[in-house]
């Protein structure tokens, strides 16, 4: 398979307001905690943390998007594996050969979580408790007595490709048909301790390009409140290279932006598979050109799985063709 390089069109997105889909909590105050277990390992020793989730709320979750953030220098991350509480039964689910459900990846000092699923609420993660468990070493000259964070982040990457800015924000939340949610997150670090208990501790500090996340606040993807505008938008060419000002919503494509919401994450592939399977419409050209992933001209699903796909970093690039 063969990558092309287009990703065109900086969408108007004042423009767009009309059509935006709303990504708002729909029971009032919903929230849920993050948190990371805190344990002990020597130096040269194995260590396992448990990642989990509590006060999940009585409409589920079917999105997750967030890293996991450790210091590479103190420990060496061996691999990732799904919790309990989020090894429900997808197994209906068709994209799932391609890019699973659950998704991690272990890069420097970040490992990249992501959780979706499009089939009904019968298989969204409903239960507290462990959702992943992080394996791996202790280095073997760290002092005995340092205490080193296991912390949450924002992923980073782009909000969309060559957009120049950084995503800012973790999602925990739904997508179901056009209504959605994302819940406020609450954060409680974990942490692993070198050495034996009782002993004196050093504190190592975890750098990320994120902005402090303890607590995040639930808000809309409505375009009134985006700061991007037409006249700030610069010229671009969509896939066919022909020339449009930003800001022009005609020709312009922002490809797996499904929600039109100026960023392609997770909620975009969620909906997108709603869309495949029948249960979401889109409204308008824009939206169906941005669902086009695959840029055949039809939306199916094999753009569901090319979303999924780039969204996870199996492949780079958007659109994405044979």
């Amino acid at each position: 398979m063969k990558a092309t390089k287009t990703l065109a069109g900086a969408l108007a997105l004042a423009m767009l307001a009309s059509t935006a889909v709303s990504f708002q909590v729909s029971a009032a105050d919903a929230s849920v905690t993050l948190k990371g277990a805190k344990v002990e390992a020597e130096a040269g020793g194995a260590f396992s943390v448990d990642v989990s989730l509590a006060d999940i709320p009585s409409t589920k979750i079917n999105v997750m998007d967030f890293a996991v953030t450790y210091d590479n220098t103190v420990l060496n991350v061996d691999s990732v594996k799904i919790g309990k509480s989020a090894d429900v039964d997808v197994s209906g689910d068709s994209t799932a050969a391609d890019a699973p459900v659950f998704n991690t990846n272990i890069k420097d000092s970040e490992i990249t979580v992501s959780w979706s699923t499009a089939l009904g609420s019968t298989s969204w993660i409903a239960e507290d408790g462990v959702i992943l468990t992080i394996s791996g070493t202790v280095k073997d000259d760290v002092k005995d007595g340092t205490v080193t964070p296991i912390d949450f982040a924002p992923v980073t990457r782009e909000t969309y490709q060559g957009s120049g800015e950084n995503n800012k924000s973790m999602v925990i939340g739904y997508v179901n048909g056009k209504d959605a949610a994302s819940y406020t997150i609450k954060t409680e670090a974990g942490s692993v301790t070198v050495g034996k208990s009782g002993q004196t501790t050093t504190e190592t500090t975890v750098t990320t390009s994120g902005e402090d996340t303890t607590e995040t606040t639930s808000k809309t993807t409505s375009k009134t409140t985006a700061k991007t505008t037409a006249s700030e938008a610069p010229a671009t060419s969509d896939s066919k290279g022909s020339e449009t000002s930003g800001g022009t919503v005609e020709g312009s494509v922002l490809y797996g932006d499904v929600n039109s919401d100026g960023r392609v994450d997770i909620t975009d592939a969620v909906m997108l598979n709603k869309v495949v399977a029948g249960a979401v419409t889109l409204d308008n050209a824009v939206q169906r050109k941005n669902a086009d992933c695959n840029g055949d001209g039809e939306v199916t699903g094999s753009d569901s799985t090319v979303l999924l796909q780039f969204l996870v970093s199996i492949i780079n690039t958007l659109p994405y063709t044979e």
